[in-house]
């Protein structure tokens, strides 16, 4: 086959031709350029959609679960029997070991989701939060086993630990609440 004898053809393109070309090409680069920002934008909305939701939902049943706590702690005798100490000590270790499965469950709802990288220090936060209260709750059940065990010393040592876990707990949470403002307000300290 003869090389020389291959000829291309000769495309004879005016300048008019050329820059409506151009500008065609650039109209599409901005229609894909301005349709992935718009996708983007409603992706990381969603995501912080998700995210707000699933935390709503954990602070919800979180709330249920305190008010539980509460009327126990208002409904024991000031001067119980045996008989009603053990009794109240079985519906504490039962509470706690309700508020356990409840911050595990939200604990892997939480932490599964996708957030947007100014979220995701507000995720940790309040996934911190949910393991301080998670093992406040396992303290407190710890506590009801020894009580049930006469091991009163060992039941008082669950209580203080606890009692630190919950402050651990209120101190993730205002994390939480920080990391949020600043998500919110574009990564930016907010004013105190």
């Amino acid at each position: 086959m003869d090389l020389k004898a291959v000829k291309l053809p000769k495309i004879a393109i005016g300048w008019r031709r050329a820059l409506i070309a151009a500008g065609v090409a650039a109209a599409a680069l901005l229609l894909v350029f301005v349709g992935w920002t718009l996708f983007i934008d409603y992706t990381e909305e969603r995501q912080v959609a998700v995210f707000g939701s699933h935390v709503a939902a954990s602070e919800a049943d979180l709330f249920l679960i305190s008010g539980k706590v509460s009327s126990h702690m208002r409904s024991r005798p000031e001067y119980p029997s045996v008989a009603e100490s053990d009794a109240v000590m079985r519906e504490f270790a039962a509470l706690a070991e309700y508020g356990r499965g409840v911050t595990a469950y939200h604990r892997q709802i939480v932490g599964a989701d996708e957030v947007p990288e100014a979220y995701v220090e507000a995720q940790s936060a309040y996934i911190r939060a949910l393991d301080h209260l998670n093992r406040a709750f396992s303290l407190w059940s710890s506590a009801a086993g020894a009580y049930d065990a006469k091991a009163y010393a060992a039941a008082g040592d669950h209580l203080a630990g606890a009692d630190r876990a919950w402050k651990d707990y209120a101190a993730a949470i205002n994390e939480y609440d920080r990391e949020l403002r600043i998500a919110e307000e574009g990564g930016e300290i907010p004013p105190a």
